[in-house]
């Protein structure tokens, strides 16, 4: 199968101290993989890694240049003037380039859907709660029509239907190719979407 990633003996560092130690990982098109461990163990730094965010003092990546990442909630401004109509669209400038196209609005319009967000799009991100925010950002992820998503603990805060939804829409993007990477720290997020396979870190390495 088609290689989205390949990451060969991965080392991320914060000053001295090894947060991701030694980590090889090699995800196919269509593969969902989830990325399990406690608080600290790395998880959040290798997604980081990966997406290009956080460099590697040593090994090597190579991955799909159709990426994209969605963060922790936490990390978003929520105070940023914008509606969300305007940052689901920014997720096809790689597509697209600055000015967006009417195929990008349609892309746009229909992730939205998807994702049940449609109403929301005149809204104010500021005015969103935790599950709709997250909704948007995979919106904007998924306009870019990657093949490969990354994906840092989606399910935080999210009620029964919406974590339906979520997998509901994973299931169609890896039908298309998508290769997932999911961080989770909770094991009822696997329950509902069957993975390839369960990764689990412990101190930046991988424990099974």
């Amino acid at each position: 199968m088609t290689e989205r990633l390949n990451l060969s003996h991965a080392v991320i560092k914060y000053g001295e101290i090894r947060a991701i130690d030694d980590v090889s990982l090699t995800v196919s098109a269509g593969e969902f993989v989830f990325i399990t461990g406690a608080n600290g163990s790395g998880k959040s730094t290798l997604t980081k890694g990966i997406a290009g965010l956080l460099p590697l003092a040593s090994g090597t990546i190579t991955r799909t240049k159709r990426m994209s990442y969605v963060p922790q909630i936490e990390e978003a401004d929520r105070n940023f003037p914008a509606r969300v109509s305007e940052i689901v669209l920014t997720g096809t400038q790689g597509q697209g380039g600055f000015f967006y196209s009417i195929a990008d609005k349609r892309r746009a319009l229909r992730s939205m859907e998807e994702l049940g967000i449609r109403n929301l799009a005149k809204s104010e991100i500021c005015t969103l709660s935790g599950g709709q925010l997250r909704r948007v950002f995979l919106a904007r992820a998924l306009c870019g029509e990657p093949e490969l998503l990354l994906l840092d603990e989606p399910c935080a805060g999210l009620d029964a239907s919406s974590h339906k939804l979520l997998f509901s829409v994973l299931d169609r993007v890896r039908a298309g190719g998508c290769a997932v990477i999911m961080v989770t720290h909770d094991a009822s997020d696997l329950e509902g979407i069957k993975a390839d396979r369960v990764i689990t870190l412990s101190h930046g390495r991988i424990l099974e």
